[in-house]
């Protein structure tokens, strides 16, 4: 699913998710199901993410994690060259276990990687990041929720996908 810019596209996650998904300015997400996951990374792709971003909280069986997004849905400022990022948590809730594959604990500590997709089944959800890193957390049932911490800033780069012929 690809999600263009602008107003029509909070149209559209205000009807897919029943309600304003905007709080003043900051996107506030909730996915219970596999169509809800899909808008979320889609809105998650191209962002920044630190290695030792991610906890768990077992308590709350809760997979957290802290990511510099780039927003998608933010149409771009005619009166200046700026995009727009923002801080974001992702809260994946019904959490079992976290399998991170072998390439994630090859990194340094201080290492950021480029989130690219996010898939979901009824029984994980698989996290996958540039130089083919991955997540899988084994959940019991679609809980996830997307909130911006922050405003958004400026940034003058853009995530750019070029398209195919």
């Amino acid at each position: 699913m690809r999600i263009a810019c602008g107003n029509r596209v909070l149209y559209s996650l205000n009807r897919l998710f029943g309600g304003d998904v905007m709080n003043s300015d900051r996107l506030c997400i909730k996915a219970n199901d596999h169509g809800g996951c899909d808008v979320i990374s889609s809105l998650l792709q191209d962002s920044i993410f630190h290695i030792s971003a991610p906890s768990l909280h077992e308590d709350s069986k809760c997979f957290r994690i802290l990511l510099n997004r780039f927003c998608w849905e933010q149409e771009k400022d005619e009166d200046s060259s700026s995009f727009f990022r923002v801080h974001s948590g992702l809260y994946i809730y019904n959490v079992k276990s976290v399998v991170i594959n072998d390439n994630f604990k090859k990194i340094r500590k201080e290492r950021h990687l480029n989130l690219l997709a996010m898939h979901a089944s009824s029984d994980e959800v698989n996290i996958l990041f540039s130089g083919h890193k991955s997540i899988c957390i084994k959940i019991d049932g679609i809980c996830i929720y997307l909130k911006d911490l922050h405003d958004k800033h400026p940034t003058l780069v853009s995530s750019n996908h070029f398209e195919l012929p």
